[in-house]
Parts: C-alpha cells; structure tokens; sequence
C-alpha cells in the first residue's frame, strides 16, 4: 500500500510539501462526511494514488503473501471464512483470497470507501496482465474462478455488488470491527494490512478481543502495521520517522482528521497489545531500517525525537513495519 524507498537522508526534490497535504486534509475532514468523501476521493483520483489506472497487482501479491503464511503453519486455506479489518478503496485482498479457492470473506471498514471507478480500473488491469497475475500467484491460482472473473472483467456494467457477490465478499462500511454481531467460533482467519496504524490502541484492542470470540479456537490472526510516517511516501525530503519529533498535541494538528490519523505507536507496544489480548506469537517479521538506525545511533540534531518516544531503544525507533502471525492462547 505504501512507498518502501522513503529512506532517512533522501534528498531527492519532494512532490508535495506533507504540511501542505495536512492542511488539504483536515479542510476537506471540515465538510459533511457525504462530500468530504467525495471531495478526498477526486483529490487522491487526480492528484495521489489513485490515478488511472489503478493497478491491483502489487495488492494480490499481498494477498498470496498472506496464504503462504497461513499454509507456512500446515493451516488449510480452500473453503475457509476469512475476516478483514479495513477494505479500503477495492476489496482486493478478498479478491485475491477467492482466487486462491477461499471461501467467504467478511470485510468491514469504519468508511463506505469501495469506488466502482476504481474496480473498473483493477479489472481492467486483471485483463490486461493475466500472465503476470498467473505468475503471481502460481500453483495457489484456482483456474476455474480466474476464468469467471476474466468473464466479469469484459462486462459492460461493471457494478459493486455483482463483484462482491461473484468472489463470496460480505462488505459492511460503515462497519464496527469491534462489535461484529458475528457467531461465535465463525472465521477461521482474523487479518489486516496496513490498517492497525491508523486506529488507537485502546480500539484496536477491542477490535481484537471481538476476534477472539469469533475466530475459531484453532484460527490464526495475520496482521502487517506499518509504522512509517505516510507522510514520507509522497515527501521525499522527510524521513519515515519524521512524526517522531512531535507530542501528540502539535501532531494532532496535522493528522488529527479521519483520512491520515496515525496512532503512532512502536513495536514495542504492538508486542505487548498482542499479548494482553492473550495471544501467542507465531511469527513476528519487523522490517529495521538500516539508515535510521546508523542515524539514531550517531545522534544529535539530524534526527529529534519527542520525549514521548526518547526513552524507547534506537533498535525500536528504527523498525518500520512488522508482520505478526497470533493465535489465542490455549
């Protein structure tokens, strides 16, 4: 979902000031949520990430990298209820989950932000590109549903719901992954990507609580958090922990609206809200930049940090993202 090359002591000309970007953020979070959404998404159609066309590619490989570590642990995936925190834009993981032959997919986003502009683009694109999406996913690619959705992708009348109803996607936005209303013991894998970031601790803690409830004794929770300053993927003059050097109140004043807030929160603290939901920690996968931590390491004014992150190792500081693969404690 985001830039991987922001790097600490990139000097390359930045495309967009991030000051700027906050500013347009929190005047577009001002107006009634119907036409802020609207307004937020043609600021992203005409001038960020969603120009034509919207390529779905690099989000299947995410979603064959989540199989993988399901099948890593001798889980079987065909058939099984997946549940998602956070659809975002196209529910393409669900997609990429259907074609690996999944079975239902229930994805809940606190925004009803699924775009039919934008599904059209990602068909397109599935269309165009069969042998790399083939490539992609290899012997995981189901044949049968690939051609189905081939077929859809021809289609005159492109529409949410047939492509919900085609690949098994229940969608609920606005949604409360908190409160579910789901049975007990009903999906056998809880995941998210990208998402956790911009949610506050003490909700994701529910929303992870909810799981264990509804997942299934033996189902596993797969999550990536990336711990990044958003800001630095259009901002190359900013580094990826550029957010560090404010308290809450100043950087509330630019990322305290609902399209760029970031909770900020370290490794550290991810480690020990997985633990107090009472989870067992299969794999953890962080992501340590290099050059942030040579930075952090040598000191002085090239890096600050706000005495809310001082006291945590550079080895924490540095880390940048992180896969977790958790199971309830039995």
């Amino acid at each position: 979902m985001y830039n991987e090359n922001s790097k600490t002591g990139d000097k390359r000309t930045p495309r967009f000031n991030w000051k700027a970007k906050a500013f347009i953020q929190n005047f577009i979070a001002m107006f009634p949520k119907s036409m802020s959404y609207e307004l937020y998404f043609q600021m992203q159609r005409h001038f960020g990430g969603y120009k034509k066309p919207y390529d779905p590619l690099g989000h299947f490989e995410t979603g064959v990298d989540l199989i993988k570590k399901i099948q890593k642990y001798g889980y079987d995936t065909d058939e099984k209820v997946f549940f998602e925190v956070g659809t975002g834009r196209v529910p393409l993981l669900p997609i990429a989950f259907w074609l690996c032959g999944a079975g239902k997919t229930i994805t809940v986003d606190l925004n009803p932000y699924v775009r039919k502009e934008l599904i059209e683009d990602a068909l397109f694109v599935v269309n165009k590109e069969k042998n790399e999406i083939k490539s992609i996913f290899g012997n995981l690619l189901n044949e049968d549903r690939f051609e189905l959705l081939l077929d859809y992708a021809k289609s005159k009348k492109i529409n949410k719901e047939d492509i919900l109803q085609l690949c098994e996607i229940e969608y609920i936005a606005p949604g409360d992954a908190s409160k579910t209303k789901l049975k007990d013991n009903s999906v056998d894998y809880h995941i998210s990507h990208t998402v956790y970031e911009h949610i506050p601790l003490n909700i994701i803690k529910d929303i992870l609580k909810e799981g264990n409830r509804i997942i299934t004794r033996d189902g596993l929770f797969i999550n990536y958090i990336d711990y990044r300053d958003h800001f630095a993927q259009m901002d190359k003059s900013i580094s990826v922990i550029n957010f560090l050097q404010y308290n809450d109140k100043d950087w509330d004043k630019y990322a305290g609206n609902r399209y760029m807030y970031m909770n900020r929160a370290r490794h550290d603290e991810f480690m020990e809200l997985f633990e107090k939901v009472g989870h067992d920690f299969m794999e953890i996968e962080p992501d340590v930049d290099e050059d942030i931590q040579e930075m952090l390491n040598r000191g002085g004014a090239e890096i600050m940090i706000d005495k809310k992150f001082e006291k945590k190792s550079n080895e924490i500081l540095s880390i940048t993202g992180s896969w977790f693969v958790t199971k309830q404690t039995i």
